[in-house]
This record gives C-alpha cells, sequence and structure tokens, in this order.
C-alpha cells in the first residue's frame, strides 16, 4: 500500500471499535508512543503528540524523521494511548496525509498539550519554523486496558 495515498476500504468496519471508556480515555490529555517498522523488521518508537479525528488518529512530526520514512516504506504502526497501567492500544496502517495543512494540526497539538497561550506561542515561534507533516493512523485492531 502505497502511504500517500488514502487507505483502502478492505476490512473497513471489521475493526471492533473503541468502547465509550476507551473513546473517552483516548480523548484525554495522554502522551502516546508511536511505533514504526525500521527497514530491517525492528521496531523504531518515540513519544508523540496524538488526537482523534473521526476514528482516526492524527500525529504530526517533522518531515526529517525517521517516523515519516519508516511509514513511506512499511505503514504498518502501532499506538500505545497510556497513563500508568491504564491504555489504549491500537495497530493500524498510517499514511501522509497531504490533504492536511501540518501548520495546523501541530497548532491543534500544541494547544491540546500545552494550553492555548502557550501553545499558539510554540506554534508560532518554533513549529511553523520547521518543515511538517501530519500522518493519518487508521486503527485495525485495538486492545484496552483500562484500570
Amino acid at each position: 500500500m502505497n502511504p500517500d495515498s488514502p487507505p483502502s476500504k478492505e476490512g473497513a468496519g471489521l475493526v471492533k471499535p473503541l468502547s465509550k471508556r476507551g473513546l473517552d480515555f483516548v480523548m484525554g490529555r495522554h502522551f502516546a508512543a508511536f511505533s514504526t517498522v525500521h527497514r530491517d523488521g525492528s521496531p523504531h518508537t518515540t513519544p508523540i503528540w496524538y488526537m482523534y479525528d473521526d476514528g482516526k488518529f492524527i500525529v504530526n512530526t517533522s518531515l526529517d524523521r525517521v517516523k515519516v520514512k519508516n511509514v513511506r516504506r512499511d505503514d504498518r504502526v502501532a499506538l500505545l494511548v497510556h497513563e500508568g497501567y491504564s491504555y489504549v492500544l491500537l495497530e493500524g496502517r498510517a499514511r501522509i496525509a497531504n490533504e492536511r495543512d501540518p501548520l495546523k494540526d501541530i497548532e491543534r497539538l500544541a494547544i491540546r498539550y500545552q494550553g492555548e497561550a502557550e501553545g499558539r506561542k510554540a506554534a508560532r515561534n518554533y513549529y511553523w519554523k520547521q518543515k511538517r507533516v501530519s500522518l493519518e493512523v487508521v486503527p485495525r485492531k485495538f486492545i484496552e486496558q483500562l484500570g
């Protein structure tokens, strides 16, 4: 699958949706661990901000990051949203979301994680000066462990 093209509908509707508790959890302000696959098959995992948007997860990063290169080559990913021992793990496929505005997305994420004033300031003074990209993660499987 080309990660720059829209995800296929194959298997759509077969994903067991998040429970109400799971959805409430991912809508909270938690960090996530985002895993991609290196060329040699080993995992590459980094902490990341995310947002949940209409059944998909959006992450944003600078264009030169390893995770972007990995997703372009192999779209299999995992995203672990966690707080202590409570977590929602999703396995899915990611793609470069060229139709999204990555600067608007990073501003939304900065506001979500840093608050309105600090988020806007960070976006304007730091993130908007970078070449950025948004990745759309379409879940294929959820695992929930909520205490």
